[in-house]
């Protein structure tokens, strides 16, 4: 007769070494840990959770939670097997599965309906909704915490904890997200250095001629200067060193070429500080601190 063993529930290590997490500066938190059956215990006792400090300032890891949870796919799961690949997915306020965030930082969620049979949930055999909740807080300049977990809740209410497999998944799309807006970012930086080493600086007004000595002066040479010829002076020098957006709009790209990424839409009529001039883009500031290069067909002079 076969001797019956009792199924061992998944550890941490079990976990990780199913589903590594790659990441450098990154320090594991929190273990991910299985509760007991879905119905008797909350979902915060019986999920599956991740939790890192990630090496990255909050804005960073906040816009890459954000592209994710609006990428359509629940990471790390799939119903069958000839599609591996879980599309439907979607941004969401809230998920009623978690009721409402009241800890530390902001709870982001991503929301699939009508998926069938959602492979690494436990015991999850029927149709229901995934839902996966992202809580990102700040733990520095430099520093952010982020908090995954997710949980499949079939027609019948009953909650099926994830096994992990989908924190660990979801949490290497948002690495990947990360490290392409910080790779936008030195793109940006690495451009602007190299132009300001290549290109000259806009033309200014010629500087003064030396002051002379106190000696030397002779007042009838000097001609007073009004408060009016000052203001002229300013106006003209700022035309010089700003442009406006032409309508509808420029696009503010990463780099100064056409196929470069594009950082952000400029709305018409912004007033953009010149800060290089190359034949045919302009580095810029804009108002709100932004750098970036708009091509020079896209700009005219101010009123």
């Amino acid at each position: 007769m076969r001797r019956y063993t009792k199924p061992r529930t998944a550890s941490w290590l079990d976990l990780t070494r199913a589903f590594p997490v790659k990441s450098a500066g990154c320090l594991l938190l929190l273990a991910l840990s299985l509760g007991a059956s879905a119905g008797a215990k909350s979902h915060d006792q019986e999920s599956a959770r991740l939790a890192v400090r990630v090496a990255a300032s909050p804005a960073d890891v906040t816009e890459a939670v954000k592209e994710v949870t609006q990428d359509q796919i629940i990471h790390g799961t799939y119903s069958y097997e000839k599609e591996r690949i879980l599309y439907g997915a979607h941004s969401a306020e809230s998920a009623h599965v978690f009721g409402q965030w009241k800890g530390q930082g902001t709870a982001y969620y991503k929301v699939a309906e009508k998926v069938l049979s959602p492979r690494y949930f436990k015991d999850s055999e029927d149709i229901g909704t995934i839902s996966v909740r992202y809580i990102v807080q700040d733990a520095g300049p430099t520093s952010t915490i982020l908090q995954i977990d997710a949980v499949f809740v079939d027609a019948r209410t009953v909650h099926h904890p994830s096994m992990g497999n989908v924190e660990s998944s979801e949490y290497a799309a948002i690495q990947e997200h990360l490290r392409s807006i910080q790779a936008k970012r030195v793109e940006v930086e690495q451009g602007f250095r190299k132009a300001e080493a290549a290109a000259p600086s806009p033309s200014l007004p010629p500087s003064p001629s030396p002051l002379v000595q106190p000696a030397a002066l002779n007042v009838a040479t000097v001609p007073p200067v009004t408060v009016a010829e000052m203001q002229k002076r300013l106006e003209d020098l700022r035309h010089q060193v700003e442009l406006r957006v032409k309508d509808p709009g420029a696009q503010l790209k990463a780099a100064p070429f056409h196929s470069a990424a594009t950082l952000e839409t400029v709305p018409a009529q912004s007033e953009v500080l010149i800060r290089i001039v190359s034949p045919y883009w302009y580095g810029v500031e804009t108002d709100d601190g932004h750098h970036g290069w708009i091509h020079h067909s896209q700009l005219e002079a101010l009123p």
